[in-house]
């Protein structure tokens, strides 16, 4: 049996995490449609201990869900090179102050594979991060590029989450 779209419009927060730069999109499934709403990215600086970095990644994303308040917060599922195992836990701490804030705020948390969206917006799961901003460029209609790189994979998580959970068709 299908899901039905929603009769409301329901707004996702995708989540791309990184200590240097987090990047973030809000994605509205509107019920015909949807809209790419804010994106941008959420930089720290590294001459800051570790602990306030993370600080300010937390404070940002519990803005970003206090002044959008979405109904779903997914986040990029980590995966690391094993020849850099420290940014493993680098990323593994920048996911659970995401998640906190996430949890705080009684949002609902969705974590997908780089592959599984890749995938799912070109048909390769090894897609480039150009294909991957041209596919959401065109499924939003929006004519110029998204930035940085981070945001433009937040909206992707943010769609392929609000297409699994059956409130969006791409």
């Amino acid at each position: 049996m299908a899901k039905t779209l929603p009769q409301k419009n329901i707004r996702a927060l995708g989540i791309d995490p990184g200590l240097a730069a987090t990047g973030y999109a809000v994605v509205e499934a509107l019920i015909k449609g949807g809209n790419l709403s804010k994106w941008g990215s959420i930089k720290t600086s590294s001459k800051k201990t570790q602990p306030l970095r993370l600080q300010e990644i937390y404070l940002e994303i519990d803005g970003l869900i206090n002044k959008w308040s979405p109904s779903l917060l997914v986040i990029e599922d980590i995966y690391v090179l094993d020849k850099f195992p420290k940014a493993a836990i680098q990323l593994g701490e920048v996911v659970g102050v995401i998640q906190l804030a996430a949890q705080n705020n009684m949002v609902e948390t969705l974590r997908i594979r780089p592959t599984e969206v890749k995938s799912c917006l070109t048909g390769n799961g090894r897609a480039s991060k150009i294909n991957v901003s041209d596919s959401v460029k065109r499924i939003f209609s929006v004519k110029k590029d998204i930035k940085p790189d981070h945001a433009s994979d937040a909206a992707a998580l943010a769609l392929v989450g609000l297409s699994r959970k059956g409130y969006f068709n791409f």
